[in-house]
């Protein structure tokens, strides 16, 4: 991948290849991801006929295309995820599994270059006849990213080959034949950007372009989209003729008659797969929450590379809007189920939060590239929000459960599952946690900045000296972090250190002595100094338990608070809180409150008690770690006392 500077970035990402993470707390969880969560997604994707459609699109056995239209997607993410664990390290019986897919992938390709199981088993001749509802271009944008994980994981082009030649394939069927559908879920443009970036090849970002700015054109009428909806249904009803099932049938059985209203009402309009508006013209972010992410984050791309300074005003504003007005507590998103997307500005109901687990994926990935294009610190502090909390709780510690949605309270009905018949979370967070090392660092002339307090070691290059950086960090249940900076030569370059908005008090040493930190919080502290082999540097951040004051302006929340200590949200499951209704629990804004390590608790956390009257105390648990134990009473926001 070519990572020089892109043209209108501040910043230039250091990719995880350069960081080798060795961090108490995140490399158990890239250890469970490695060696449980991804094994157990692969034996899923068999169960489910995911894998198995490729091997009948590959003519090596007879059959029938099995599952929904999307199935392929959720195999090109896992390989994406597991070229990454390769990139990092041997893995032979990992390997041996990626083979296999690459495999069956170049043997299911048709001969002009198509790769998709359920148009090549079953409606060959209605390839790209509904690209807004039908997921073609969503599935060949995961083939793509997957495509060029693997080469930079193992050097071989074969699987590169046959995604360019079906890239190509799409751009004279869009570009030079002119058809005029938009894609319906987003993901194609962030992933054709990726692909210009490492080929170099224009028309891939001019292809990129052109998607983004077919949004909100006359090929986005609602007589167009209601022609497209029905076209879906009588594909899918002959397709189940063929022996495919559809998972759509049971999410709309579980929805209300209001909630299927305005499922129907934003889907007709355009506003559900922001095909109402022209990108340039977007006011409000609205509709599918994750399509939303995968979007903006393509629009950021976009920018990065051709400046369209139109964009990144609408980029900017959006971003505002989500992160005052339609985000969380835990940094999740997307507040109607049945658009599983946004609602209007503060209505973000407790008991309603969606927040998917791939739209905290997004959002995440959106953030990045909106710090690497202004390099202001308030996208690293979402990242860190997202990293710990919201993309966390989408996985059973044990790495073999998964949760779609991520409610903020619950009254016992809630349990993560194995699987789901749309399988696109599990995954997505397995190929985020694979690349974590994406999200730490990053370069700029003269300078390194430090995102993210993960332990890890770094290798990279800066004006063209070699510099070297340990970290050592007790994220996220202390704020004690050590770094140590070597170079090839004596040099002076700056330091950006991440001063987190939540440490009120934070103190700096280099060397041993004290170092005068006049950053406020919620900025980057410099330090340009001449850094020798072995300097030291330690930062100790304010670890303590806050109580937030829940927004006026949202009516269930404004006499409420919630508990926070560093990055994590916390809160109160009633099996640790068996002397106690957490349901009727008031806390006083004067409480205190104690902070407790616990080892032998969901593989080790800070527990945070607080007294209530008398004797009786509440024990608070990391939001990311409830539900590990079963279905359980939940809550995350208290009335005041």
């Amino acid at each position: 991948m070519n990572q020089e500077k892109r043209p209108y970035n501040k910043l230039v990402p250091i990719p995880f290849s350069q960081v080798k993470i060795d961090d108490m707390f995140w490399s158990k969880r890239q250890d469970v991801n490695q060696n449980v969560a991804i094994q157990h997604q692969y034996k899923k994707l068999e169960e489910a006929n995911n894998i198995d459609n490729f091997r009948v699109a590959a003519k090596l056995r007879k059959g029938s295309h099995r599952g929904e239209f999307y199935y392929d997607s959720g195999v090109y993410k896992w390989l994406e995820a597991a070229c990454y664990v390769l990139n990092q390290g041997k893995d032979e019986v990992l390997e041996k599994k990626v083979n296999e897919i690459v495999k069956l992938i170049l043997n299911s390709q048709t001969d002009d270059g198509y790769i998709n199981t359920f148009f090549s088993i079953n409606f060959l001749e209605k390839r790209f006849s509904n690209t807004t509802f039908m997921h073609e271009l969503y599935c060949a944008g995961h083939l793509i990213e997957a495509a060029v994980a693997h080469y930079n994981a193992t050097g071989l082009k074969n699987l590169l080959d046959a995604i360019m030649k079906y890239a190509d394939l799409i751009y004279s069927t869009f570009m030079e034949d002119k058809k005029k559908y938009p894609p319906g879920h987003q993901e194609i443009e962030l992933a054709l950007i990726k692909l210009y970036r490492l080929t170099n090849n224009i028309k891939y970002l001019n292809l990129a372009d052109d998607f983004i700015n077919r949004r909100g054109l006359d090929a986005n009428s609602k007589i167009f989209i209601l022609k497209q909806f029905l076209h879906l249904n009588s594909t899918l009803k002959e397709s189940r003729k063929k022996g495919s099932i559809n998972e759509n049938e049971n999410f709309f059985a579980d929805l209300t008659l209001l909630e299927r209203f305005k499922f129907y009402k934003s889907m007709l309009n355009g506003s559900c797969y922001q095909l109402r508006t022209p990108v340039r013209e977007i006011r409000d972010p609205m509709g599918h929450a994750v399509r939303a992410m995968y979007m903006f984050s393509g629009m950021a791309d976009l920018y990065s590379e051709k400046g369209d300074i139109s964009l990144l005003k609408v980029l900017t504003h959006c971003w505002s809007k989500i992160t005052e007005r339609k985000m969380y507590i835990t940094g999740g998103i997307g507040s109607i189920k049945g658009i599983e997307g946004f609602e209007k500005d503060y209505k973000l109901k407790i008991n309603k939060s969606y927040s998917e687990t791939c739209a905290a994926v997004g959002f995440l990935l959106w953030n990045w590239k909106m710090l690497q294009i202004t390099g202001e610190i308030k996208y690293a502090e979402i990242i860190e929000k997202i990293l710990y909390n919201s993309l966390l709780v989408g996985e059973s510690l044990d790495g073999t459960k998964y949760s779609y949605t991520n409610p903020l309270e619950s009254k016992g009905e809630y349990e993560r599952q194995e699987w789901f018949p749309c399988s696109c979370c599990p995954p997505n967070i397995a190929r985020t946690l694979a690349s974590l090392g994406n999200y730490l660092y990053s370069t700029s002339e003269n300078t390194l900045y430090i995102h993210q307090y993960i332990g890890s070691t770094l290798d990279c290059m800066i004006d063209g000296i070699h510099v070297k950086v340990n970290q050592e960090s007790q994220f996220p249940w202390q704020g004690k972090v050590k770094l140590r900076i070597s170079s090839s030569k004596n040099y002076n370059f700056n330091l950006y250190l991440r001063i987190p908005k939540w440490s009120q008090n934070t103190e700096i040493e280099i060397n041993g002595e004290g170092y005068n930190c006049n950053s406020k919080p919620g900025t980057y502290l410099k330090i340009l100094r001449n850094w020798s082999s072995d300097d030291s540097i330690n930062i100790s951040l304010e670890f303590q338990p806050i109580l937030i004051q829940g927004n006026p302006r949202r009516k269930d929340i404004e006499n409420k608070v919630c508990i926070s200590n560093g990055p994590l949200i916390y809160c109160l499951e009633q099996g640790y809180n068996e002397a106690i209704d957490i349901f009727s629990l008031k806390i006083q804004e004067e409480s205190t409150f104690s902070v407790i390590y616990k080892d032998n608790v969901l593989d080790g956390v800070n527990i945070i008690e607080g007294k209530i009257s008398g004797e009786k105390k509440f024990r608070a648990i990391p939001y990311f770690v409830w539900n590990n134990r079963g279905p359980d009473e939940m809550r995350l926001w208290f009335d005041k006392s």
